[in-house]
């Protein structure tokens, strides 16, 4: 019997990682010459479409190839996303592929109380740099459930041990540029 499509979403979210592998080559081989702003501390606000929320708000700190973000975001506006990431960017030109690890936590309200879960994401991003402080960016994060506070409190379900990969993308703009 064929293994279940589901089970094969987490190798097929891959497929964009390794769309992103002869761009990154191509980058490294003729890289565009980088600012020396670049190794210097940067801070970036902007938003998001997806990932962990429908929309979102972003900060990120940025020190050489390290970054802390975060994203406040909603799905449907009645519930709050907050999610917290570190980041590792590769790569000098104005294409930086980019991997973290990091928390999401997710809070949502109706008229018979609250439920919050929070999840472990991975995300495997592509920042590219088009013009002075703009970027804009794509990302597909794996995530998994870490802990459920379901609103049936006779509800008992742990959370599920799957992983889930959301893509998402980001414009960011850095004002120090």
């Amino acid at each position: 019997m064929p293994p279940s499509p589901l089970k094969l979403l987490p190798m097929l979210a891959l497929l964009p990682l390794l769309a992103w592998i002869p761009v990154t080559l191509q980058a490294q081989a003729d890289p565009e010459p980088v600012p020396t702003s670049l190794s210097r501390d940067e801070f970036r606000v902007g938003i998001t479409l997806g990932g962990t929320g429908f929309l979102g708000v972003v900060t990120e700190y940025r020190r050489g190839d390290w970054s802390a973000e975060v994203n406040l975001g909603t799905i449907s506006f009645r519930e709050i996303a907050v999610s917290l990431t570190g980041k590792r960017y590769f790569s000098d030109g104005s294409l930086r592929p980019a991997v973290g690890a990091g928390l999401w936590s997710l809070t949502a309200w109706t008229e018979d109380g609250s439920g919050s879960i929070l999840i472990a994401r991975l995300p495997v991003a592509a920042d590219w740099r088009f013009h002075g402080g703009h970027a804009a960016g794509l990302e597909v994060a794996f995530n998994r459930a870490l802990a459920v506070n379901r609103l049936d409190p006779l509800d008992d379900t742990g959370p599920s041990d799957r992983i889930i990969p959301i893509p998402g993308a980001y414009y960011r703009y850095s004002p120090d540029r």
